[in-house]
């Protein structure tokens, strides 16, 4: 559960995938400077799916057998980032709530409690006992285009794991 990349600055209310579109790690991505190969990331359904960015497949009740498999796969994988925000922000509950004047002190906050958290990880500090149940809340945002190098990499992803389940 370490963060291995972060990226701070943009108010709460900020859709997600605005704020990737906007992110340093979209913009290397995007130039292949990093992810080159079968690297991707993998985010929601909040995001257009692209060649390095995998999203769910859409399930309006027909799914094939190997859609579902995928699907529930790339859910267990998220659910790891999902923990990891939960620890960081059991472990400093001020995240939930910052009252600073200036925005780069929250952003400088934020960041250092990234690193902090970190250094906790790699120290064995549990953080399980800290964290609180319901804070899982769904995205449900409204459809967007799919990329077609997105669709192909997906889909052969979905083949792949198919295969060896």
């Amino acid at each position: 559960m370490l963060i291995e990349d972060a990226y701070v600055g943009w108010p709460g209310s900020t859709h997600d995938a605005r704020v990737y579109r906007n992110s340093p790690i979209s913009d290397a991505l995007q130039n292949g400077l990093i992810a080159q190969g079968d690297h991707f990331i993998i985010g929601d359904s909040a995001y257009a799916l692209n060649r390095f960015l995998l999203t769910p497949f859409r399930d309006t009740g027909h799914l094939t057998p190997e859609q579902r498999n995928y699907n529930r796969k790339l859910s267990g994988t998220r659910q790891v980032v999902e923990r990891t925000i939960r620890a960081l922000k059991a472990r400093f509950r001020r995240l939930q709530a910052l009252y600073c004047l200036r925005p780069q002190h929250i952003c400088n906050f934020i960041m250092a409690a990234c690193v902090l958290h970190n250094l906790c990880i790699l120290s064995n500090d549990a953080v399980e006992d800290l964290l609180e149940d319901g804070d899982d809340r769904p995205n449900n945002y409204a459809a967007h285009q799919d990329n077609v190098q997105g669709i192909d990499r997906r889909n052969n992803l979905t083949t792949y794991l198919w295969n060896i389940r």
